[in-house]
């Protein structure tokens, strides 16, 4: 279509990069979804196609039209989708819907989780039809499962996510899957099955699933083969990732466009001999397009099982692209081929540029492209060859491997050459073979499934091996190539905190000019040490934080001890303070007493603790401004702090403090409150309707605008330094107003809006 705009000097090349670029704009640049942008993407599209017919250097024309087209329709795609998200006046609200579950169960630690299409049915003002993130902590026997309708009982809320430095941003997620809403499943007495599993592709993937669940006998085998059959990575633990990530084969995990490639060159070279073999066949139709008509529908259906993600559907359109003009004699480069194919996956899902996978699979299949044939022939030759396409590839993906995880494997580069074999000739095959043979009959798949076992307690300890080496894999802080105003480094008697966004959790990071403390790791109920992984870690990383000098834990608690094992398993840690009792820590817990204080770098340091209690610390210099931090107090706990304290002369009182227990009314007495008079409130996690937080400035009797909440701002940075005013830097602001945290205004009211605005002298 594109070249028969333009005529024979543009290419699919130049069309496929325009397209990228004018989506890119949307995605990653300027453009938001309101009405003056979206009128003058269609005015400069019809403008660059009616100049470029009248022109002789049509192409440029061309090229920004395709380009203003294909932001006009990212646009329009986008607003669709914000427009379609749960309201915030609506947060937390019960309604009882229908629920159609629409991708494979995962399991949690407290339960199950699916994506799913509600229709809700109640209350009637709340009728309507969304997509949303189903959470169900302890369910109901027989577990739900994929394409069955249930009629649930379901708490929504906004499709929010925790924004912290250098973390992994979920809510670009949400955006890119059409994630409209987060739903927790309530206990309901008419909680009920409405229809069974419908026959299609997700019933027989979860099936597949449920076979290697019960036949694999390991459980990380069986998570590694539930990958590589249907794509199905949510049973995966955390170690298996983090081995697969340290050697770089991250990629070989889940289906990728390495596996469909091949899978489609089995069934063509099998469809060549079948040919071959019947001479019927071969009178009525050519070789190469039997082959054709068997090796892309396979390759089709073998991507469909996987679940379409983007490395498939890219190998899939290339596959039918390299078939169709090699059976139409037609020469055409490469990069032509890959043109199209970026323009076909861009038509499909615009978002796809929001997945890490669609810049590695189509830079790596750049870099191969312009890498050219191998030279040459014979095993020697082959062999050189294949050395050099690796490393071309692995120096072309570092840049994106570093800008999306900030790490790169250095190991992956000699792993891959020996683990690509074995997973796409031994382990997918098994996986594939083995998951449909199970259905047919069981016995049939016990041999493959003992094989695969077998491979697999082979191949496991060698990973781990090389993943344990210290130079596996190395970390790239992005503070050191990404200059942000919330990264720098404090002075000499300054002191910067940032209280993380971490949802049921708290989490404080303190930094002064040579030392850093970590209070409490944002552990909340069965979070297992995730959230040091997920939100301390990384910020620790972006600050490029490589060594705490002082973990304080505020409490004794299970989950508090997992989250300090994470953060001392990543960096090293100095010293552990802890308050309540930690009889048979693995590694010394210091108590947490008053009196205890330290000095670094002009900033003073001071804890608060008695036997069996809690721990605080407080942070001044001497004079104001001062700051206090007590996440497990309770009223009781509060109000001896006060007796001990003023029976010390030790004070209290703080320029800013973080509320005990997530802004509870009921955790602190009237007599702490009084005692530390603080001028701004900081409340961790939590709720951030504006009622409560207007309760909570009166509680603490701050001015409602002196109120900091990590729910409606994400992670803060305070800065602090003497004889100043407190100065905040909220992370969302630093890392600026991306797409999917944009908040459209209703198209109605901007075109009400505009014919004001003319009408008005």
């Amino acid at each position: 279509m594109f070249r028969s705009i333009a005529g024979r000097n543009c290419s699919s090349t130049v069309a496929g990069l325009a397209m990228l670029l004018g989506v890119m704009a949307v995605l990653f640049g300027p453009l938001r979804p309101d009405l003056y942008t979206l009128i003058a993407m269609l005015m400069l599209a019809m403008t660059a196609f009616s100049v470029s017919f009248v022109v002789r250097r049509r192409v440029p024309f061309i090229a920004l039209g395709i380009g203003a087209t294909a932001a006009l329709g990212t646009l329009l795609v986008s607003l669709d989708q914000l427009a379609q998200r749960w309201s915030p006046a609506d947060q937390g609200q019960r309604v009882i819907a229908d629920v159609q579950i629409d991708s494979l169960v995962r399991r949690t630690t407290t339960g199950i989780e699916f994506d799913a299409e509600l229709m809700i049915e109640s209350p009637a003002s709340l009728q309507r039809t969304l997509r949303a993130r189903v959470s169900w902590n302890e369910p109901i026997a027989p577990l739900p499962r994929a394409a069955e309708r249930w009629r649930l009982l379901l708490q929504l809320s906004v499709p929010r996510a925790n924004t912290n430095p250098g973390g992994f941003d979920e809510q670009r997620e949400f955006f890119r899957d059409r994630v409209q809403a987060r739903a927790v499943v309530l206990q309901f007495a008419g909680a009920r099955q409405l229809a069974p599993q419908r026959t299609g592709l997700l019933a027989l993937r979860e099936q597949i699933v449920r076979r290697i669940r019960s036949m694999v006998v390991d459980r990380d085998a069986a998570a590694l083969f539930a990958g590589l059959a249907v794509g199905a990575t949510g049973e995966v633990s955390r170690e298996q990732w983090r081995v697969f990530s340290d050697t770089g084969t991250t990629h070989l995990v889940a289906i990728s466009g390495m596996h469909v490639t091949l899978f489609c060159w089995v069934v063509a070279a099998l469809a060549r001999r079948f040919w071959m073999r019947v001479p019927h066949l071969a009178m009525r139709i050519d070789r190469e397009t039997f082959a054709a008509m068997l090796g892309v529908p396979a390759a089709a259906a073998y991507a469909a099982l996987a679940g379409f993600g983007i490395p498939a559907q890219r190998t899939l359109v290339m596959l039918a692209v390299w078939w169709g003009l090699k059976l139409s004699g037609r020469v055409h480069s490469g990069f032509d081929v890959l043109g199209l194919a970026a323009m076909a996956v861009l038509l499909i899902d615009p978002f796809a540029p929001l997945s890490s996978g669609f810049w590695l699979s189509f830079v790596a299949m750049a870099t191969l492209i312009a890498a050219g044939d191998v030279q040459g022939k014979g095993l020697r030759a082959w062999f050189t060859e294949t050395l050099r396409t690796q490393w071309r590839v692995s120096l072309a993906l570092l840049p994106i491997t570093l800008i999306w995880f900030s790490s790169f494997s250095i190991a992956g580069l000699l792993v891959n050459f020996a683990a690509i074999p074995v997973f796409s000739f031994v382990l997918v095959p098994i996986a594939l073979i083995g998951g449909l043979a199970g259905g047919v009959a069981a016995p049939l798949a016990k041999p493959l499934w003992w094989i695969g076992e077998r491979v697999h307690e082979w191949l496991w300890p060698l990973l781990v091996a090389v993943a344990a080496h210290p130079y596996a894999a190395i970390q790239v802080s992005p503070a050191a190539w990404v200059p942000m105003l919330g990264f720098e480094r404090p002075a000499e008697s300054e002191v910067m905190m940032t209280l993380l966004d971490a949802g049921e959790g708290t989490s404080l990071i303190v930094r002064t000019r040579q030392h850093v403390l970590v209070y409490d790791t944002g552990e909340s109920y069965a979070s297992e040490g995730r959230s040091a992984e997920r939100l301390v870690i990384p910020a620790l990383r972006s600050f490029g934080v490589s060594t705490v000098d002082r973990l304080v834990l505020s409490g004794s608690h299970a989950q508090r001890a997992a989250g300090a094992a994470r953060l001392w398993a990543a960096v090293p840690v100095d010293r552990v303070i802890g308050g309540g009792d930690w009889p048979g820590a693995h590694r010394r817990v210091e108590p947490c007493s008053s009196g205890t204080r330290w000095r670094w770098d002009g900033v003073e340091f001071e804890l608060f603790g008695r036997q069996g209690g809690s721990c605080a610390l407080r942070i001044d210099f001497g004079d104001d401004p001062s700051f206090l931090i007590a996440d497990r107090l309770d009223a009781a706990e509060s109000a001896e702090l006060v007796v001990h304290a003023e029976a010390a002369e030790r004070r209290l009182r703080s320029t800013v403090v973080v509320t005990p227990r997530r802004g509870s009314l009921a955790a602190v007495s009237s007599e702490f409150i009084e005692a530390v008079d603080a001028q701004w409130v900081m409340v961790p996690g939590g709720k951030a309707e504006p009622d409560r937080l207007t309760r909570l400035a009166r509680h603490w009797r701050v001015d409602p605008s002196r109120v900091v909440s990590t729910s409606a701002q994400g992670a803060v940075t305070l800065h602090l330094r003497r004889g100043l005013p407190p100065r905040w830097l909220p992370h969302a602001l630093l890392q600026g107003d991306p797409l999917w945290r944009y908040h459209p205004r209703p198209v109605r009211s901007g075109i009400a809006d505009a014919m004001q605005d003319t009408l008005r002298p």
